[in-house]
């Protein structure tokens, strides 16, 4: 049955005509009938065949787009980078040739080269094929343009701009302690050593250094570094600090002879009584934390005419302390004892007789005046001479405040009588016409 409601034809037999068509054209003889299409029915083969190569070609280039464009990433990410550092230290630029990422990466920077030129100049800085690093030296104070290329597979063109601080001056002033270095800009205050090993160096103020004397000379160059990383070698000249000279024997005039008594710990009334009874001069050289601790003797002590001397605070070995202590050492205890008795104390004796320029220039620094050593002792075992010789005019006797003074120095009263010597007072005057001694002669 037919669509319309009609009888279907049989296999073979000829379709009636639809109506509507000429019967012109269905009845002449010789004209082909056209075949028209069905609903549902395929295009014929050749038909098909083009849209079939128009979609694969289509595929082809997205395929071929797709691969050109990995490929093309694949390039920028293996393509290399610049990066670049600058130093106020060394007013130089590092300028580095950094890899990408992917396989090819490396192969491209081993196969580069970096070639840098400053603006206004001719010289040009090269590194060699794969090292991919250059430093260029720059001006500090200003502004200055690098152009920098990179020659190899993948080139690439980049122009820096470096501005540098400008560079570190330094002014130096000469100061009662010693230099007074002023600097352009605020330093780095980092620790430094003293120079030339002894004078020791400050930043009173951001941009000064301050260098102290010491008790050698000195001649160097103090590298100073700005905060903004410019830096400067300062030369400099330390004079040295003046030194209290050292004495072992006093003037010999009228057949003098010098008595002298250490540290302070144990007082001797029979000494006292000695003292004010023949108006013997007695030097005592006090230890200031012994001292202390019979204040009311030492000013009987001083009525009776007796000197006092600086034997520092606590008596440590001075040679083995810093400048700055030895000073305070010496300084603090002349202070304290002339505060506490009445007189000015201009005399040091330095404990164990140690002593070297350091010790020297500390006592200058702490107000002395002269420092005391000895030629002769006196003990419960006798008397000892530098030369073991007996008593001569000159000498300078050593003693001790211990139990048993009293008798010490009456035995030593005899001694000095019995050379026909005079006991005198010792005072700086003392070694007026006296050469002073680069080394202790005994220890205590």
């Amino acid at each position: 049955m037919t669509s319309d409601g009609g009888p279907a034809a049989r296999p073979g037999t000829p379709r009636p005509p639809r109506a509507g068509m000429p019967q012109s054209l269905l009845a002449r003889p010789g004209i082909p009938r056209p075949v028209l299409p069905r609903r549902g029915d395929r295009p014929p083969l050749p038909r098909r065949v083009p849209i079939l190569a128009v979609a694969g070609a289509l595929v082809a280039v997205g395929l071929i787009v797709a691969w050109m464009g990995q490929r093309a990433d694949a390039a920028a990410r293996a393509r290399p980078g610049i990066t670049w550092s600058v130093s106020a230290a060394s007013n130089k630029v590092t300028i580095r040739l950094t890899p990408g990422s992917g396989p090819s990466s490396g192969h491209i920077v081993a196969g580069s080269r970096i070639v840098a030129s400053v603006s206004g100049r001719k010289h040009k800085w090269r590194a060699a094929p794969g090292r991919g690093m250059v430093r260029v030296p720059v001006p500090p104070g200003g502004r200055t343009q690098i152009f920098v290329q990179v020659q190899g597979p993948e080139p690439i063109t980049k122009t820096l701009t470096v501005t540098l601080p400008p560079r570190l001056a330094a002014t130096v002033r000469r100061t009662a302690q010693g230099l007074l270095i002023r600097a352009s800009s605020p330093l780095r205050q980092k620790p430094l050593g003293p120079l030339c090993g002894a004078d020791p160096i400050g930043f009173p103020a951001p941009a000064e250094v301050s260098v102290t004397k010491s008790p050698q000379a000195c001649r160097a160059g103090l590298r100073l570094t700005a905060r903004n990383g410019e830096w400067a070698i300062v030369n400099v000249t330390v004079s040295a600090l003046p030194e209290v000279p050292f004495y072992a024997f006093a003037s010999p005039a009228d057949r003098a002879i010098y008595i002298t008594v250490d540290d302070g710990w144990t007082p001797s009334p029979q000494v006292l009584d000695i003292m004010r009874r023949t108006h013997l001069p007695v030097t005592a050289f006090l230890i200031q934390q012994a001292a202390q601790r019979n204040l009311p003797y030492w000013r009987a002590f001083v009525a009776a005419g007796g000197t006092v001397g600086d034997h520092t605070v606590s008596h440590p070995d001075l040679t083995k302390l810093s400048l700055s202590q030895a000073t305070a050492q010496w300084g603090q205890a002349r202070q304290v004892l002339g505060r506490w008795l009445g007189r000015t104390v201009v005399m040091g004796r330095p404990p164990y007789g140690a002593f070297n320029l350091a010790v020297q220039a500390a006592a200058y620094r702490g107000g002395l005046k002269a420092l005391v050593g000895w030629s002769a002792t006196a003990d419960r075992d006798g008397i000892a001479t530098w030369n073991h010789k007996g008593l001569e005019a000159g000498e300078i006797v050593l003693l001790h405040w211990v139990p048993g003074l009293g008798q010490q120095m009456t035995k030593l009263l005899k001694a000095i009588h019995a050379k026909h010597l005079i006991p005198r007072p010792l005072t700086p005057a003392s070694f007026a016409d006296q050469a002073p001694q680069r080394h202790s002669l005994g220890g205590d």
